[in-house]
């Protein structure tokens, strides 16, 4: 515990995502924080963070968040943390733009974003930079709401959605588990079956090369 009682945060990854949960992390949480990264020298810093453990197993005392941005990863790493027996926490970067109920374990409201009353958070979410969150959504476990994405409102995600950069979910519309949403799209009725979607209207794509980052 830190001297002011309250309990040390562990961000687990410090990559591209983990570094910008960092820079929030360390401006409002109440006590220390470090990351946890196998990759890294312990000790070395990370904008200022320090390195404490490179292992879940070493995190010892501190809530845990798996700062990870690839879903399969996130899930992954969050589940040892919570078999091992450590607490994954929540973060809310903008709490006057949260008006919903406590997210899941692990999830990351990210700068400027809106959550508005009646939605509902999984675990593991990212709803990162000015992405929204209407009314009355539900948002399943290990989602990644990408930076200005939109869920208008009574909208539903199953579990693993990825919604890209600047797309949008109609009022009313529900997206099963596994679905990659592409950025720009506009999602205008039910997705049932898990797949790439893009464009607007989204629609169901083979060939997902395209998407897939140089190495």
């Amino acid at each position: 515990m830190s001297a002011e009682g309250q309990t040390p945060l562990c961000l687990f990854g410090a990559g591209g995502h983990g570094r910008v949960v960092g820079a929030i992390a360390a401006r409002i949480w109440p006590a220390d924080v470090i990351f946890g990264d196998g990759g890294r020298a312990l000790g070395s810093l990370v904008d200022g963070i320090p390195v404490g453990v490179s292992d879940l197993s070493e995190v010892q005392d501190h809530h845990v968040i798996v700062t990870v941005g690839k879903t399969a990863t996130r899930r992954k790493l969050q589940t040892r943390a919570e078999e091992l027996g450590l607490t994954c926490t929540h973060l809310i970067a903008n709490p006057g733009g949260y008006f919903a109920d406590a997210p899941g374990a692990g999830s990351m409201i990210l700068t400027a974003t809106v959550v508005n009353p009646g939605a509902r958070i999984g675990r593991g979410v990212i709803v990162n930079t000015a992405a929204v969150v209407e009314h009355d959504c539900i948002v399943g476990d290990f989602c990644h709401l990408a930076p200005r994405s939109v869920m208008l409102g009574d909208c539903s995600l199953g579990d693993d959605v990825w919604l890209g950069a600047n797309a949008t979910v109609v009022q009313g519309v529900s997206i099963c588990s596994n679905v990659t949403i592409g950025a720009g799209a506009v999602v205008m009725r039910d997705i049932t079956e898990p797949g790439t979607y893009v464009g607007a209207p989204a629609r169901k794509i083979n060939d997902t090369s395209a998407l897939t980052p140089s190495p």
